[in-house]
């Protein structure tokens, strides 16, 4: 299982690279797609991550509101984490001379360098809660993240984690 997630992850990392790739393989021409566009993969990703994350919190014994705020935060990582990023733009010359002139054109620097920092690091740390979520067995390891829900155990008391 862990083994398909780490091929997930492998596309969400490049999920504009995997898209051309299945288009170029299935010989597949714009006109006869179903799919025109690669965001879609960055879409279906995400949902499909929350979706999981969902499932995990209701089985940890988080109520259905509680699930489904998490299931949004982690949505939202999942689209920062799969978002199509050209990664040939850090090492394009023109690029780098922006750093030298980095306070008269600001914006453009972080849109640059801050955006793959932000997608490596959100990636990150999703695969890093999915691998520990299947080697520990942990199926709370999504309830656990930050900020913390109150859970329901069996007797109808509130508790809001291991570590009160």
């Amino acid at each position: 299982m862990l083994a398909l997630w780490l091929i997930f992850f492998a596309v969400g990392l490049f999920p504009e690279t995997v898209y051309w790739t299945a288009r170029l393989a299935g010989a597949v021409v714009t006109q006869n797609a179903l799919i025109n566009s690669p965001s879609l993969v960055t879409l279906f990703l995400a949902f499909y991550l929350a979706f999981f994350a969902y499932q995990c919190c209701l089985d940890a014994g988080l109520s259905r509101d509680s699930a489904v705020l998490r299931a949004i935060q982690v949505g939202i990582l999942g689209l920062i984490a799969f978002l199509p990023y050209p990664f040939y733009l850090l090492l394009a010359p023109g690029n780098l001379e922006q750093l030298n002139d980095r306070l008269q054109r600001a914006d453009e620097v972080v849109a640059v360098f801050g955006l793959p920092v932000a997608k490596l690091l959100a990636w990150l740390y999703l695969l890093i809660t999915v691998v520990r979520h299947h080697l520990t067995g942990g199926g709370d390891i999504f309830a656990r993240m930050y900020p913390r829900f109150a859970r329901q155990n069996n007797g109808g008391r509130l508790e809001t984690g291991p570590d009160d």
